[in-house]
């Protein structure tokens, strides 16, 4: 009951986008300019300062990282395997790419919330080492899988360009340069990172929120049934073997199962919105897995608990 206390927010907030664009209290104008501002500017804050102020050392990353990693290519894996089921007819590229983005794309902040619940700051530690490894990777493959599904780009030449000026991997690289440096940036700086990144997953929860049709969720077709079940039911299975594989401790376990039980980040919407994917999709599965995770996070923790 805890879980779905925490989690009840993000749909209420789901249904404060839906109710914004529903009433006309936002013009369809107005939306495309939130996303604009959301894909370009505050996503990269996030981005910049979580993985600049992460503990990236080898020893602190070890065994769950390499879980995590697995874990993130298993999934992309399963989203595009998803091709394999349904034909490109009924399941086009920008579809497609959606259910590799719902799938590989984990939101933090849930973990987050549910980790200081369940584990402490232990575990609360681990999710912040997961989100410096798995940041940058899931970042920067998504976009090449976007631009590959959704843009036609085939070509190396055309692919580079369209990664690098990607607003989320500069944010990934500039952070990445950060963390590296041999010194260290004001604390004003950060703070004011912070300030603007927090702004993110409001917007990014409206915006999904906006997206959603009511009737289209009573159709609940194929890609949205597959895509509602890969991360919140299969993906945790995948991280238990892992788990056992790489011998994990409980707690890098529990950590483990807070990042795959999550629903999928907001913001992979509004990246899907702006390079070409399928922004329906997107909103109806992220629903269906809101829903699903408020009943497979207390499920999945009980194994380590």
């Amino acid at each position: 009951m805890t879980f779905a206390i925490a989690i009840l927010p993000i749909a209420l907030a789901f249904l404060a986008g839906w109710t914004a664009k529903a009433t006309g209290l936002l013009k369809p104008e107005h939306w495309a300019g939130i996303e604009l501002l959301s894909f370009r500017v505050l996503i990269p804050a996030i981005l910049i300062n979580s993985i600049a102020n992460a503990d990236l050392s080898s020893d602190r990353i070890g065994p769950l990282a390499a879980a995590l990693v697995s874990m993130v290519v298993i999934a992309g894996i399963l989203g595009l395997g998803v091709r394999l089921l349904i034909s490109a007819d009924r399941l086009p590229g920008p579809s497609l790419s959606t259910l590799f983005q719902t799938t590989t794309r984990w939101n933090a902040f849930i973990s987050l919330s549910a980790a200081e619940l369940l584990g402490g700051p232990e575990v609360l530690l681990l999710i912040a080492v997961g989100m410096s490894v798995l940041i940058p990777l899931i970042n920067v493959s998504n976009i090449l899988v976007l631009a590959w599904l959704c843009s036609g780009t085939t070509g190396p030449r055309r692919v580079v360009r369209t990664v690098v000026t990607n607003p989320l991997v500069i944010g990934c690289a500039i952070g990445l340069s950060l963390n590296a440096a041999p010194f260290e940036l004001p604390d004003a700086i950060y703070e004011t990172l912070d300030i603007i990144g927090r702004a993110a997953l409001g917007i990014g929860l409206l915006v999904v929120g906006a997206g959603i049709s009511w009737r289209r969720l009573a159709r609940f077709s194929a890609p949205v049934f597959i895509g509602a079940l890969l991360r919140p039911i299969g993906l945790p299975l995948v991280f238990l073997g892992l788990a056992a594989t790489f011998g994990l401790t409980p707690a890098e376990t529990l950590a483990g199962l807070l990042v795959t039980a999550v629903p999928a980040a907001s913001n992979g919407y509004v990246v899907a919105r702006a390079m070409g994917g399928d922004t329906e999709l997107y909103a109806d599965i992220l629903l269906y897995q809101t829903l699903l995770s408020m009943i497979s996070i207390p499920f999945y923790a009980a194994f380590v608990l």
